[in-house]
């Protein structure tokens, strides 16, 4: 089963680079073919994952990231309407998700051995929201870089900037339910002890940089190319956190 895993993950990859390719010639009926079978070899790595550690495939980067780009991959896949627009947009959601397969060749590919306390519900909603916050943001980042690349931009009501800034709401949104899970999980495992930590120093960061993105005053041009940068930074900012943990566990 490890074996067919590995060659899944591989095969994924190729998948998902060839989308991107057929992507940027146009040939964006075999793209689409392309990223279906892509998705179902991940779907199929992840679903290995589960059924050989007996645990959602969420907590290790490599399943994590994983879960991240099959859910970036499924936004790729179903978002959007044929476009020259819409597929210089596609093209950077495939590479954000080439991002996350290529972070992940630098942890091993495995499943995890099993621990109890992945088996908390609190515990698997924390990971898994993050991942989908991470999806999402990302997702939203794809918009402002396309955003920022437009020569010459509509600045009011612009609708890529609309939905950038609405999957970037979402992506706020999942992970403040994953801090309310990993609240509920901390109470109910340490009751009322807390003490100030790195992990906690880094939610904080990721919190602080969507709230300027948000909350730039103003609603001329330059607030907007100032709440566009915040807002590709802030999932970067969640992948850098997602790696630093995986290299630290």
């Amino acid at each position: 089963m490890a074996d067919l895993i590995l060659t899944g993950y591989i095969a994924a990859y190729v998948l998902y680079a060839l989308t991107l390719l057929t992507c940027l010639v146009g040939r964006n009926r075999l793209s689409r073919f392309l990223s279906l079978a892509a998705l179902a070899l991940n779907g199929w790595v992840l679903a290995g994952i589960g059924v050989i550690s007996g645990q959602t495939p969420v907590f290790e980067a490599f399943g994590g990231l994983l879960f991240s780009a099959f859910l970036l991959g499924i936004l790729g896949t179903f978002s959007y309407t044929p476009g020259e627009k819409d597929r210089q947009v596609r093209a950077w959601v495939w590479m954000g998700v080439l991002l996350l397969f290529t972070v992940t060749l630098f942890f091993p590919k495995e499943p995890p051995p099993f621990q109890h306390h992945h088996s908390c519900i609190w515990v698997v909603f924390f990971h898994g929201f993050r991942c989908v916050a991470l999806s999402l943001g990302l997702f939203s980042a794809v918009h402002f870089v396309q955003f920022r690349r437009e020569p010459m931009r509509k600045r009011v009501n612009n609708p890529t900037f609309k939905k950038g800034r609405n999957f970037l709401l979402l992506s706020a949104l999942a992970f403040l339910c994953g801090e309310y899970s990993g609240i509920i999980w901390c109470q109910r495992g340490w009751g009322d002890f807390w003490h100030w930590n790195g992990a906690f120093f880094q939610s904080t960061l990721i919190i602080l940089c969507l709230m300027f993105a948000f909350h730039i005053p103003g609603k001329n041009p330059r607030s907007d190319d100032i709440r566009s940068v915040i807002a590709i930074m802030v999932p970067l900012l969640m992948l850098t956190v997602k790696i630093v943990k995986g290299l630290m566990a």
